[in-house]
């Protein structure tokens, strides 16, 4: 458990050597060319480019020692030609960020479902009904377990084939190790239709609290509704024993994002992480009504106090 809060602690200052790349594509909307230039982990290039544009080239071009050398002329070199300039890098680090940033936001947020104490965690009822529906059509049925065995099993057959499978080459996986040591005192539920293992989700409850944890799937993408029914059964269940918070975990920070979509659904609201996060920032070297309306359109979120702000700028078309 120690190991596991110095590795936490350890991302407020590493990696410290910062990847750069180019990536070249059509931005959405207009089909318009743009070039980002990125530093940073390429899960986080994935997530900057695809809320922008369809990527149709990338090439790795440098390697930062430090993220000191983002303000240097030899990154503004590497960056020559791109229109947009996307940095992601520790929170310590945060001050290093180029002058001429446009916006900053964390690299996840979080998503929570909050209940007043005067009154029952309830979802909405559209989704309840969406629900009740792929149960039936689908035949599905519930388990929940604490069983060691059943857990190396959710993590071997659904956990890491799944997301192997739905993130490809930019997938993190946790190990076995760890995950094992960190779902100690959670409760794995487990969907089946046809008393196959279709998929599982791990949760802890905690007072009032239901926290929600990893998710496994037997087939990429989830058989029909497998998601919603695990979602709504576990946070139904925790409410009739007293929930009033369902913590669902992290997301990209995009109201376009399908993960915060996918969430709101369930009533769940943009809020800051508990840990501070890697900070993304973006700078626009070459505005274009075509890049601004496509920021824009990706509805990049930071916060101001606490709460949600969404991303938004503006061009004078003679600066195009």
């Amino acid at each position: 458990m120690a190991w596991r809060h110095l590795t936490t602690l350890a991302t407020l200052v590493t990696p410290v050597a910062l990847p750069v790349e180019r990536l070249e594509g059509r931005l959405h909307g207009s089909s318009a060319p743009v070039t980002l230039a990125f530093a940073g982990e390429a899960a986080t290039a994935d997530f900057v480019a695809a809320s922008l544009f369809a990527v149709t080239r990338r090439m790795p071009i440098s390697r930062l020692s430090s993220p000191l050398e983002l303000r240097s002329a030899m990154f503004r070199r590497l960056c020559d030609g791109a229109d947009l300039v996307a940095v992601e890098l520790p929170a310590v680090w945060r001050s290093c960020l180029p002058a001429d940033t446009l916006m900053r936001m964390p690299a996840w947020v979080s998503q929570e479902i909050l209940s007043s104490s005067e009154s029952p965690l309830v979802l909405p009822s559209e989704l309840l009904k969406e629900v009740r529906r792929h149960s039936r059509r689908e035949g599905y049925e519930l388990d929940f377990s604490t069983e060691p065995d059943d857990i190396r099993r959710f993590y071997a057959t659904l956990y890491r084939t799944y997301v192997a499978a739905r993130f490809g080459a930019g997938a993190v996986l946790v190990d076995e190790d760890r995950f094992l040591a960190v779902s100690l005192g959670m409760t794995l539920a487990i969907l089946r239709a046809d008393r196959e293992w279709v998929a599982g989700l791990l949760f802890r409850q905690r007072g009032k609290t239901l926290h929600l944890g990893w998710f496994g799937s037997a087939s990429t993408p989830p058989r029909a509704g497998a998601s919603e029914v695990l979602d709504a059964s576990i946070i139904e269940r925790a409410a009739t024993q007293g929930v009033r918070r369902v913590v669902m975990g992290h997301s990209r920070p995009s109201l376009t994002d399908g993960v915060v979509r996918y969430k709101n659904r369930f009533g769940a609201s943009v809020l800051p992480t508990r840990f501070p996060q890697r900070v993304i920032g973006l700078s626009m070297l070459r505005r274009s009504p075509a890049l601004v309306a496509a920021l824009n359109a990706a509805r990049f979120v930071s916060f101001r106090g606490g709460q949600a702000e969404e991303f938004s700028t503006s061009i004078d078309i003679r600066e195009s």
